[in-house]
């Protein structure tokens, strides 16, 4: 049966027959997805369609216009790899799941973003590092707790409140090189 496979990525050899010989394995391009099984053109011609069920070892979804490498026989046609495509790539499990390195480290990347989503999320580190050029943060309530000293270093800081600002401490130190400016209608001192 090896001897009759083609592989059509040669172009060079003369033309191939039809799909309906014996064994093809070559590229194929989709032109619909049903779930399981897709309907492919096969690269040696323009025209010929053939139904190819999903043989991938990894949970890719095709789109219309990828390029798949298809094996078949005797009307029967496996898609078994990816060449070109845009489609998705999804891992589903049940249960709990565990993603770990040992000995090594766990890197996670892509060339556009990255989300997480989830009802909740809770990231422990012995230290948790954070660079990035701009961080926007929204939320209905946030709350920190420091234990020991909470240090901001910026080139200018700004803050509007909307509502009451109310600051309690032991002793509060106000420091400028220039000009300390204090405006209100009222301005109380003392108790």
């Amino acid at each position: 049966m090896l001897d009759e496979i083609r592989d059509y990525r040669d172009t060079t050899s003369p033309a191939p027959a039809a799909a309906t010989d014996p064994a093809y394995l070559g590229p194929a391009t989709v032109v619909h997805t049903a779930g399981r099984t897709v309907v492919v053109r096969l690269a040696h011609t323009t025209a010929e369609e053939v139904r190819a069920e999903l043989a991938f070892t990894f949970p890719y979804e095709p789109q219309v216009g990828d390029s798949l490498l298809v094996m078949g026989q005797d009307r029967r046609f496996y898609a078994l790899g990816v060449l070109a495509g845009e489609g998705r790539t999804s891992l589903e499990f049940h249960g709990d799941v565990d993603l770990r390195a040992f000995g090594g480290t766990l890197r996670i990347a892509s060339d556009e973003k990255v989300e997480i989503e989830a009802p909740r999320i809770t990231l422990r580190a012995g230290v948790l590092r954070t660079l990035a050029q701009s961080i926007h943060e929204k939320a209905d309530q946030l709350h920190r707790w420091v234990r020991g000293l909470l240090a901001v270093r910026a080139g200018t800081s700004r803050r509007t409140v909307e509502g009451e600002d109310s600051t309690r401490c032991h002793d509060s130190v106000t420091l400028a090189k220039d000009t300390v400016k204090i405006d209100g209608d009222q301005l109380h001192l003392g108790h």
